[in-house]
C-alpha cells in the first residue's frame, strides 16, 4: 500500500482515487459523491477542500480526480459506516496526524509566534471574563466564577479540542487549531464586550456566546451533526 496522504507546497492531502481504493468505492461514485457538495459547500471552500487534477493510470490512461485535504476527507467519509470503513478512517487519520506534524516541526518558527499572539488574546479574553464575572454577580450569580471553565469548556468543545472531556493543552495543538483556537477566543471576548454594553442578561450572554462559537464552528465544517 502507497501512502494514503501526502505533502505538496505545505499542504496535507489525499485523493480521491487512492480513497475510493481503500474504501473499495468506485472511483466514479466518489467523484459524483463530491460533485453534490457543489450545492452544500460554498464555491471558495469547496476549492480548498477539493482541487482537481488529472491522475494518469498504469495503462497510460488519464483520469480526473481531486486532491483532498482533511476537511474534504472527513466531509465526504462521514456516511461511510462499515467496521471495514471505520478501520479505514482511523488509518487515514493517523496519516493526516503524522504528516502535519511534520509540517508542524518544520513551521515551529510560525507556531511559536502564533503560540505568543494566542497568550495575548487568550489574557484579552480572560480581562473580558473577568469583567463578565464582576457583572454576572451584580445581576446576583452566586457562581459566577465558574464561567471562567464554563467559557474555556464550551469553546474547546465546539471545535472538538476535548481530550478524555477536558481541554487539550494549547501546546499540543497543531498550527490550525491554535489559529481557530485564537478566532474562536477573540470572537468571545468581543461578544462578550458588546453584550454587556448592550445591558444584557448574564445567562443570556453566555447563551449568545455558545451560539456564536456553534456557528463559528460550523463554518469551519467543525461538529457539523452527521
Amino acid at each position: 500500500m502507497g501512502s494514503l496522504v501526502e505533502i505538496k507546497n505545505n499542504k496535507v492531502f489525499t485523493t480521491s482515487n487512492i480513497i475510493g481504493e481503500e474504501f473499495e468505492i468506485s472511483h466514479n461514485e466518489i467523484l459524483k459523491k463530491i460533485k453534490s457538495f457543489t450545492g452544500e459547500i460554498i464555491p471558495v471552500r469547496f476549492n480548498e477542500m477539493y482541487r482537481e487534477f488529472e491522475y494518469e493510470n498504469s495503462r497510460k490512461r488519464k483520469y480526473k480526480s481531486y486532491e483532498i485535504n482533511r476537511d474534504g476527507y472527513m466531509f465526504l467519509v462521514m456516511n461511510i459506516s462499515t467496521k471495514k470503513a471505520n478501520s479505514k478512517k482511523l488509518s487515514f487519520i493517523d496519516a493526516f496526524n503524522k504528516m502535519e506534524q511534520i509540517l508542524l516541526n518544520q513551521e515551529n518558527t510560525e507556531w511559536a509566534v502564533s503560540r505568543e499572539q494566542g497568550k495575548q488574546i487568550r489574557k484579552a479574553e480572560t480581562d473580558a471574563i473577568q469583567s463578565f464575572v464582576e457583572y454576572a454577580i451584580q445581576q446576583g450569580s452566586q457562581n459566577a466564577k465558574m464561567y471562567y471553565k464554563h467559557y474555556t469548556n464550551a469553546t474547546y468543545k465546539a471545535l472538538t479540542l476535548l481530550e478524555h472531556k477536558k481541554p487539550k493543552t494549547r501546546e499540543t495543538l497543531d498550527l490550525l487549531e491554535l489559529h481557530q483556537l485564537l478566532l474562536a477566543e477573540d470572537l468571545i471576548r468581543r461578544t462578550i464586550l458588546e453584550e454587556m454594553k448592550n445591558k444584557e442578561h448574564y445567562k443570556v450572554i453566555f447563551e449568545k456566546c455558545k451560539n456564536v462559537l456553534e456557528n463559528f464552528a460550523n463554518s469551519l465544517l467543525i461538529g457539523i451533526k452527521k
